[in-house]
């Protein structure tokens, strides 16, 4: 029958179990310690900028977002529209600071949000998990796109986190000539 005195008078027995207690306690401490550590850190750490924030979808009016040429005192310019919808997915308020069109360059030259067919002023806060419209106004410099024919590119919306927001492949529809005349 196997009794434990006997198995701690052997000498090997002795040493391969202090030294599984001692890896077994410093493995506890270093955890504990690691963990503490890792408390600390994230205390004194900076906050936590969010990525996510905002989802961006075009709206698919039939002619929600297009472009056309004109003057206005001026050499010609190409105006080009987006109508959208925007959420903001961040659980925080959060500002749309500016639209980009990435080739040709462009900033956008007016961003508004509308609620309830409302349209809010400055500073145009998104509340957390609201959905609202969008309408940006661009004026590029250089023709965008051939006469009658559709352009498509990407946008780049920039939030209060400088986060860059691309929505890939938006068709802007050409306004008809027509148009365009009766306007001007």
């Amino acid at each position: 029958m196997w009794n434990w005195r006997d198995a701690l008078s052997n000498l090997w027995v002795i040493i391969l179990g202090g030294g599984l207690a001692v890896v077994g306690i410093s493995t506890s401490a270093g955890r504990l310690r690691n963990f503490w550590a890792n408390v600390w850190t994230r205390l004194r750490s900076k906050p936590i900028v969010p990525r996510e924030t905002l989802r961006i979808v075009q709206s698919h009016d039939s002619i929600a977002s297009y472009w056309s040429v004109g003057s206005f005192a001026g050499p010609p310019e190409t105006q080009v529209v987006f109508e959208g919808y925007v959420t903001n997915i961040s659980g925080k308020q959060n500002r749309i600071l500016g639209v980009e069109i990435p080739t040709p360059l462009t900033r956008s030259s007016t961003l508004t949000l509308t609620r309830d067919h409302l349209t809010s002023g400055p500073p145009q806060v998104l509340s957390p998990n609201e959905c609202v419209e969008i309408h940006v106004v661009f004026s590029v410099k250089q023709a965008v796109g051939e006469p009658g024919r559709s352009w498509k590119t990407s946008l780049v919306f920039i939030d209060q986190y400088n986060n860059r927001h691309k929505l890939k492949n938006c068709i802007f529809r050409a306004l008809p000539f027509s148009v365009v005349q009766r306007q001007s």
